[in-house]
């Protein structure tokens, strides 16, 4: 499996967790009141907050990870090598570009479907935090399912047409 892909599914699964604990809160009687919806938009604020810092620690030990294994594997390295080799696999090359630009694609797809249907949901008489709720959720699942589509062209590959 490559480093991108590696790297990419140790995203997917912090953002996983802060969605899981989200739902886990909202579903929890510590939530706001249906009805508050400025309750609701500060507590979905929070917890994006929690997943953006959740993403950058699980990167930063993902990276040491990496580098500690790297260390490890090749022992007969100077430090210099292993750090070449380590910033060579950070280098993004138009596939890196390709594959973002795609998965990206079907992330914003997915966000907008889930915009719509808030839309629709308020035009047929739903509460505003239930909307909030699928706005949220849209892109939360826009943002995984980017990734995994990420980690498909990773490993199967992309083409350019």
């Amino acid at each position: 499996m490559s480093y991108s892909s590696k790297r990419t599914i140790a995203s997917i699964v912090a953002g996983a967790i802060a969605i899981i604990a989200y739902i886990i809160y909202a579903l929890s009687g510590r939530s706001p009141a249906p009805e508050d919806l400025k309750a609701w938009a500060i507590t979905m604020l929070v917890f994006i907050g929690i997943a953006v810092a959740l993403v950058v620690l699980v990167q930063v030990i993902f990276h040491f990870a990496t580098a500690a294994l790297m260390a490890a594997k090749e022992k007969g390295c100077d430090d210099k090598e292993i750090e070449r080799n380590i910033s060579s696999l950070m280098v993004e090359d138009e596939m890196d570009k390709l594959i973002s630009l795609k998965s990206s694609h079907v992330g914003y797809i997915i966000a907008g479907i889930g915009f719509i249907a808030a839309l629709v949901g308020l035009a047929a008489g739903i509460t505003a935090v239930f909307a909030l709720h699928i706005l949220f959720g849209s892109f939360a699942a826009g943002s995984l399912i980017e990734g995994l589509i990420s980690v498909h062209f990773y490993e199967k590959g992309v083409h350019s047409g």
